[in-house]
């Protein structure tokens, strides 16, 4: 018998729950009758009852047993001394199931049953029920998963049951018999309908929300009744007997919890929009807007600086007027319907482009203050030259993200958040879009800045926007902003001038600007420039040189500008050759040439303070006891909080202050920077130095042990990521209490770079109750990795985790763990239905899964990330129950077959369908080695020799 799953009961602590199942698939003496789907169908109830609904598996029963072997073994079980009068019992048959000529009998076949002699051979469900009279077990929930010869048998079914009631004896505190017979005729019966049912009806909020501790036996099967996806031909009936009060608590609820009332849930939500909100806004005051300004921090003047790219800004702002951009003649309202001819996707998406320092980031910084109703009264708006056509409407954006560091999943949160509810799919959001957001006169719009420094830029794009841009039909348009490489990960071209602004294109190049933003750097970026009372007309001519060596790099004149500025006499000959060929024309020259200039023998100084933040996550490092001692564990140098003052005084300009949980963090000005620092370094010994010090610095208790709850915020939060980089997992794996309170979102990734058998082993600790981190207090977190230790065995770190259990807190002693794997990965959550088939690929070198869904659709994961790539495939009318995956002219493809009767070849990598074709009674499905397709049709093979696959149109397969 396997262990409590889901934290069920244990001895004395109240009912104990125990699932009996079995499944009959293979009658050897008459073949006409074997449902071979029935094996997983079985599979799945046992998963779907003892993970949700707090049951424990006897195992004893299997696949085919005689009417003898169910006699005996379940006798066995009702008999044992282990038994108690308040177990709870669940026993789950499904096979073929007849009933008497007369109606008055109700029999299940079982494998040893001879269709010559059905009366003899079969075993009457009435005597099924008297294997458990006179035996402890009182509360006995009888689930028949059957099929019946013709309909009367469909129909006779539950009135046959109904007769066993005065068989159950009474007595018994709350006895009850409960009989949930689902009843199909056999020659249209689909083997998995029920678990399938079942699980649906399980998981919705309409059964129960989260304050009922149980689910109602007859809510749960009304429901099933009344599920779309039962046929009309199936009935599941139900039959309370041989009760005296309510009906036995079955069935827990899996959503219950105290705290998780509809208020409750409202608040929660409304805190975590909340949070998300300040970490816009700290996004975007840190990022976006001091790009906007284009001034100074520190002692210097501040102000708005950056001007020009006025059609640029022009052109942006019609589009965000243009509340009709993306619907149809027809489509007043946003609704679900495809968008008609000529509302592509040029409609919905304008990105921004240019080579780093070109402005992009400044352009969108100020479209998006410009659209918020209080900072657009702190725009100057006559001083920078902006003209009426260069002013969106305000609140014309919803969400502004600058996507720096931020995952895929992190990214479609804040979107997600911004729009006022909760996803975790591309699919899922754009369907709440339609809910929340119908009769809105224009669609949702984000701004996202930084796609391409984001933690995974290529799969941000292909997973997350583009398939936004693709499936938008009115509900959603996007402002990016990015680096040209990028664009093909769009699907969008660099030619597209009605989609694509590129900064650095003569179209949208602004030398006046430029010149007009060197200007100022030259006269107001150093209190005491020489060029303050310079001859106007040598100011001219320095500008325009400084200018034209920077192309359209605002961010090198910026550079070159201050440099100058900080110098102690103007130049006196702005044409000599030697001079102008002197000045910088790329970031990193720019900075280098900055701090050699100014600083001499401190550039160095300058330099290695600054390169832990070009390594940094999140908002950026902290100051406070850890910026110091890190730059001097990356240099092998001694610096101090001295130092840092000093960088401050001296390149305050190369750094800005944000806040990341209450505290200041700080970061480089521009992504240039970053990677000028981090050229020449070894990145995996700069994350081990983060990882020794984050370490270093975490406080001692009085037993010599480190006391994780006194960590930094960024060391809970980032520690992982340093490490995984660092290749040293294992290491910190080590501290369980580290676990305890890291935070659960940015460990989790990294778990996959677990190496030693001890960090595996503590990987899939952890990975057991992944459900229970995020939410919990740092007490449950340790009681659910302790109990979950126990289970696996890791002695060692039990007793490190029991150490630091508070007073009157129970600690496990051992516990079995027979589902206990150490080789749990990543447990890929889908909102759809349950997986019954899977198949792995590689798309773009990354190992993926595609995984098939009762409802029809076929998903694909990252298996590296547990994410879902892109939209569902959807298409098949019916269960998918086969897929197989291959290579064709050198791109990944996958064929899915379903019930409905056909077989659909995919391309992965774009996520279309290549071609349809009729195959009934599909079974399975392999590619040979030379790219043929196998196919299993029931008692037939059939090999298919692929010609050449075309984008199917519609749904018709190619002729």
């Amino acid at each position: 018998m396997t262990g409590p799953a889901d934290g069920g009961p244990q001895d004395g602590e109240g009912p104990r729950r125990y699932l009996i199942a079995a499944a009959v698939s293979r009658y050897p003496k008459c073949p006409d009758w074997d449902r071979p789907g029935l094996v997983k169908a079985r599979q799945q109830i046992v998963e779907l009852i003892t993970q949700k609904l707090g049951y424990r598996h006897h195992t004893a029963l299997g696949a085919d047993p005689t009417v003898q072997q169910l006699r005996e073994q379940l006798r066995a079980f009702c008999t044992s001394d282990e038994r108690r009068e308040d177990d709870l019992v669940a026993v789950y048959l499904s096979g073929h199931g007849e009933v008497g000529e007369a109606g008055s009998e109700h029999v299940l076949l079982m494998a040893d049953t001879d269709p010559a002699d059905v009366s003899f051979t079969s075993l009457p469900t009435a005597e099924l029920v008297h294997v458990f009279s006179a035996t402890r077990v009182r509360r006995l929930l009888l689930i028949l998963d059957t099929c019946y010869s013709g309909r009367v048998g469909n129909e006779l079914a539950g009135a046959a049951l109904e007769r066993l009631g005065t068989s159950w004896a009474q007595g018994a505190a709350s006895p009850g018999l409960v009989i949930v017979s689902s009843a199909q005729p056999h020659q249209q019966a689909q083997a998995g309908l029920f678990p399938h049912l079942l699980s649906r009806v399980v998981d919705s909020q309409a059964t129960a929300g989260h304050a009922p501790k149980h689910l109602s036996v007859s809510a749960v099967v009304q429901q099933m009744n009344g599920h779309d996806d039962k046929p009309a031909y199936q009935h599941i009936s139900l039959s309370l007997l041989g009760l005296t009060g309510e009906p036995p608590d079955f069935l827990t609820n899996p959503r219950h919890s105290t705290r998780l009332t509809e208020v409750d849930l409202a608040l929660q939500d409304a805190a975590d929009f909340d949070a998300e909100a300040r970490r816009r806004e700290t996004e975007f005051t840190s990022r976006l807007l001091v790009r906007a300004m284009g001034s100074y921090y520190g002692k210097y003047a501040r102000g708005w600086w950056f001007c020009g790219r006025h059609k640029a800004l022009a052109e942006v702002t019609a589009w965000l007027d243009s509340e009709n951009s993306n619907r149809g003649p027809d489509q007043d309202e946003l609704s679900g319907n495809a968008l008609p001819g000529g509302a592509g996707t040029g409609d919905v998406v304008r990105v921004v482009t240019a080579g780093p320092g070109s402005g992009k980031t400044a352009v969108l910084g100020l479209l998006a203050a410009l659209t918020m109703p209080e900072r657009r009264r702190t725009v100057p708006i006559d001083e920078i030259g902006l003209s009426s056509r260069m002013l969106p409407a305000e609140r014309s954006i919803d969400v502004v993200m600058y996507a720096q560091n931020l995952t895929n999943a992190e990214v479609l949160s804040g979107f997600a958040a911004a729009a006022g509810f909760k996803c975790a799919t591309v699919s899922e959001f754009l369907e709440g879009l339609e809910r929340r957001h119908r009769g809105r006169r224009r669609p949702f719009t984000v701004l996202l800045d930084a796609l391409d420094e984001a933690a995974t830029p290529d799969t941000l794009c292909s997973q997350v926007v583009r398939p936004l841009i693709e499936h938008s039909k009115g509900r959603i348009r996007l402002l990016l902003g990015t680096r040209p490489y990028l664009l093909d990960r769009l699907g969008i071209s660099a030619d597209d001038q009605n989609q694509v602004l590129d900064l650095d294109s003569n179209r949208y190049a602004d030398r006046h600007a430029l010149r007009a933003y060197t200007i100022r750097n030259l006269i107001a970026s150093h209190s005491a420039s020489p060029y303050r009372e310079a001859d106007t007309t040598l100011l001219r001519h320095v500008a325009s040189a400084v200018a034209t060596a920077a192309g359209t790099s605002f961010l090198v004149a910026r550079f070159a500008a201050y440099t100058l500025a900080a110098a102690d006499r103007v130049v006196t000959d702005p044409r000599d050759p030697q001079w102008r060929a002197s000045l910088p024309r790329h970031a990193d020259e720019a900075m280098r040439d900055d701090l050699t200039r100014r600083l001499g023998d401190d550039a160095q100084r300058a330099a290695d303070l600054l390169r832990p933040l070009a390594y940094a996550e999140g908002q950026g490092l902290p100051w406070e006891g850890i910026w110091a001692p890190l730059a001097s564990a990356i240099s092998g140098r001694t610096y101090t909080d001295d130092d840092l003052l000093w960088l401050r005084r001296n390149a305050g300009s190369y750094v800005v202050e944000a806040i990341e949980n209450g505290r200041s963090a700080y970061r480089l000005y521009h992504q240039a920077l970053t990677e000028h620092l981090r050229e020449g370094t070894d990145p995996a010994a700069v994350h081990s130095a983060f990882v020794d010090t984050l370490t270093t610095c975490v406080p001692y208790r009085s037993d010599a042990t480190r006391d994780w709850s006194r960590a930094h915020p960024y060391t809970l939060n980032h520690l992982a990521t340093h490490a995984a980089a660092a290749e040293r997992l294992d290491d910190i794996l080590k501290a369980t209490e580290y676990l305890v309170h890291a935070t659960p979102y940015n460990l989790t990734p990294h778990l996959q770079h677990a190496k030693s058998d001890e960090a595996c082993l503590t990987a899939a600790v952890y990975r057991t109750a992944l459900h229970l981190h995020a939410p919990a207090t740092a007490a449950v977190r340790r009681q659910a990795l302790a109990l979950n230790a126990a289970r696996a065995g890791a002695t060692t770190m039990l007793r490190q985790l029991t150490r630091h259990t508070g007073r009157d807190e129970w600690t496990p002693t051992w516990a079995t763990g027979s589902d206990f794997t150490p080789a749990l990965r990543e447990t890929l959550v889908t909102d759809r239905v349950d997986v019954s088939a899977v198949a792995c690929a590689v798309l773009d070198g990354k190992p993926v899964a595609v995984t098939e869904g009762r409802d029809g659709t076929v998903c694909v994961w990252d298996l590296a990330t547990g994410q879902p790539i892109g939209n569902p495939l959807t298409g098949h009318e019916r269960m998918v129950n086969v897929v197989a995956c291959t290579v064709l002219d050198g791109k990944p493809v996958a064929v899915t077959g379903s019930q409905d009767g056909t077989a659909r070849v995919w391309e992965l990598r774009a996520g279309r369908l290549l071609h349809t074709f009729v195959a009934a009674n599909f079974r399975a499905a392999a590619f040979s080695a030379d790219g043929q397709l196998v196919l299993g049709l029931e008692r037939d093979i059939a090999v298919l020799r692929c010609v050449k696959y075309q984008a199917a149109d519609g749904d018709s397969p190619r002729d």
